[in-house]
């Protein structure tokens, strides 16, 4: 993550607790997908299988030593982490 400007203000933006919107760009293969949060695109590992466009709900778990989220698709029951 270090050397990306952008993507280092975003880390640093964020607080484990926190709640945020997000959404699947991209699924590459059913355990790696982009995610798009607040402007940002973002590889992930997940343990779910998403479809191009899911909505879901990020709750922030760390941010140190990886960006880790708690994944909660906006329709439905499942629940998964997602490791950038």
């Amino acid at each position: 993550m270090q050397g990306i400007p952008g993507l280092e203000r975003f880390i640093d933006r964020l607080k484990p607790g926190m709640e945020l919107d997000g959404r699947i760009v991209d699924v590459l293969n059913d355990n790696t997908v982009i995610l798009r949060v607040w402007g940002n695109n973002i590889l992930t590992e997940t343990n779910h299988v998403f479809q191009k466009y899911d909505e879901v709900i990020l709750h922030v778990r760390a941010t140190q030593p990886q960006l880790v989220f708690h994944i909660q698709p906006v329709r439905g029951d499942n629940h998964g982490a997602l490791y950038a």
